[in-house]
């Protein structure tokens, strides 16, 4: 078929069926469709050649592209690349995500990932053993000049990275060197990388002898870590990119918690002589990995997926300290409905309640339902045999934001949370510093605490007496705890801020202040006046490291039932 024209479905077809025999697997793939944008709104130049939908689990082929790149006779090597990576490499995402936090401890602040073209090249050599050619055409039509109306080349032309990886496929198949990698560029990469041509033979000769997956991907890291020179910014884009599905929350959890796993490839590594001192290989603290191996991935959502990966870590560190747990009953249901109100077009159609409406309209239901809001019921202390929990955790900037680095006071309370919601109480949180405090709903769900816990503020210290007090008139049921350090005093020493927390504990169940201190001594000197009412205790730890243990301990003496 002539180049422009359109692929036929049966050459389609073909090329598939092809394409599936190499690998010898079945699929549960739908045959190629036409590309569609895999990137909304982002340049041409960036849309992969091909990828799989792993949601509607359909392969996408971009046809004219290929057609452009002079190498529509290579869809039956492309199509077999994809059901490589599905199949074989990586096989799971999982394994994609143990990698890439690897990679940033060898590389920190790695701009782009390299787990792509570390598949790629295990992909590639198999499906290079009978098409070779056709996937030489692919990067070749890549880096080809344009043609008027066709997207650019790379700017700059390819990388030292990118023409290294063109190098290892020229040794691969036996191709003279230039046939891939820019023939104008040979002399000046020998001069600027002494050795190149030989190290991408060696490469070559070693990476596929090596018997397992950890010390090949050591190995390939060690070899690509002399073309990068900024780590930060290190971009590269290559005609089979964006063809691995990126791991998810769960994948890169356990992948933060695999350090271990690589210890005897990592020792390997270094008396092979493939990792030096300058490579830093220790097992960095887990939220510096969590920081790292999301910093650059696309579609963070505002940090949403690093969030959650913190929430699971501090779960993690709330469930070392609460080792034993206590029975609870089943989640109560913490909505009740509302008093029924006239539906009107906009309002959110989840609030119908169609079964009063029905049973009061009659045939006028359809087109006039009633909605009815739900509203938190909450359930008296009597009935759950613990008290309601109100933690204000201090965010001033003497602490740490605990997203990135570990927050002990953010732990304590979390431990506190935990604690009485695992008991069956319902917990409310105040996170402060020197601006208005911001306040949950009343809670009754850990993952909910959690996440709320996470706020941090930063900036000076000023405890939220004046919110305390007006909290305390609304509920005196509610057992509040302070968790904070010197600061806490240095604020109630101002003009009236005793005063009003002697209001605030009057007016309480019980009120702890559960600070970090040098000296008790001088804590208690300063709360001496709301020391003298047995609604308020005070609970000292001198060091930071201390608040995790100190926060169950003091858990299970105010929540004993």
């Amino acid at each position: 078929m002539t180049r422009g024209a359109a692929f036929t479905p049966a050459e389609v077809e073909r090329c598939w069926r092809d394409a599936l025999a190499l690998w010898d697997v079945r699929v549960e793939l739908s045959p190629p469709e036409p590309h569609r944008p895999f990137n909304p709104g982002a340049d041409a130049k960036d849309e992969p050649l091909a990828y799989i939908d792993m949601v509607r689990r359909q392969v996408f082929v971009h046809f004219e592209q290929l057609d452009r790149m002079g190498a529509r006779d290579s869809l039956t090597a492309v199509l077999a690349h994809e059901i490589g990576h599905h199949v074989r490499f990586p096989h799971t995402l999982g394994w994609d995500a143990e990698l890439r936090v690897v990679e940033q401890r060898l590389i920190p602040g790695l701009g782009q990932s390299l787990t792509n073209l570390f598949f790629d090249l295990q992909v590639n050599e198999f499906v290079g053993r009978t098409h070779a050619e056709a996937l030489c055409e692919v990067y070749r039509g890549f880096l080809r000049a344009p043609e008027p109306g066709q997207e650019p080349a790379p700017s700059g032309g390819p990388t030292p990275l990118f023409c290294f990886y063109l190098a290892l496929y020229e040794e691969l198949w036996s191709r003279e060197p230039g046939d891939l990698v820019p023939r104008g560029r040979l002399e000046q990469l020998e001069q600027d990388y002494p050795g190149f041509r030989a190290q991408a033979r060696m490469f070559v000769q070693t990476f596929y002898a090596l018997p397992d997956g950890r010390l090949q991907f050591l190995y390939f890291c060690a070899a690509f870590i002399r073309y990068i020179d900024v780590p930060a910014d290190t971009r590269f884009r290559i005609p089979l990119a964006g063809d691995v599905s990126l791991p998810d929350e769960d994948d890169l959890d356990a992948a933060v918690q695999s350090g271990s796993r690589w210890d005897d490839a990592l020792e390997e590594a270094r008396s092979q002589g493939w990792l030096d001192a300058t490579h830093d290989t220790k097992d960095a603290e887990p939220l510096t990995t969590i920081g790292r191996v999301t910093d650059h991935l696309p579609g963070k959502g505002g940090g949403k997926l690093r969030r959650a990966l913190v929430a699971r870590h501090y779960r993690r560190l709330v469930d070392r300290h609460l080792l034993k747990l206590p029975s609870a009953p089943s989640q109560p249901e913490p909505y009740l409905r509302t008093t029924p109100e006239a539906w009107e077009y906009g309002d959110d159609p989840s609030t119908i309640d169609w079964t009063l409406t029905v049973v009061t309209q009659g045939h006028l239901a359809a087109i006039s339902p009633l909605r009815r809001e739900l509203e938190a019921d909450l359930p008296s202390p009597s009935d759950l045999g613990v008290p309601a929990v109100e933690l204000y955790l201090d965010t001033s900037g003497s602490m740490p934001n605990p997203e990135y680095q570990l927050n002990a006071m953010t732990l304590a309370a979390q431990v506190l949370a935990a604690s009485a919601l695992r008991k069956g109480a319902t917990v409310r949180g105040v996170v402060y510093s020197s601006d208005l405090p911001v306040v949950s709903p009343w809670m009754y769900d850990e993952e909910t605490a959690r996440d709320f816990l996470l706020h941090y503020i930063g900036g000076g210290t000023w405890f939220p007496v004046q919110e305390m007090e007006a909290f305390a008139s609304e509920r005196p049921d509610v057992l509040r705890v302070i968790i904070s350090d010197s600061d806490f005093l240095a604020n109630m020493q101002e003009k009236g801020a005793l005063e009003r927390l002697g209001r605030a504990v009057a007016k309480s169940r019980r009120v702890v202040a559960f600070l970090a201190v040098p000296d008790e001594a001088q804590a208690r000197k300063v709360l001496e006046p709301v020391l003298r009412d047995k609604r308020f205790r005070l609970a000292t730890v001198q060091w930071m490291s201390d608040f995790g243990p100190a926060a169950a301990a003091l858990a299970d003496a105010l929540l004993e039932r």
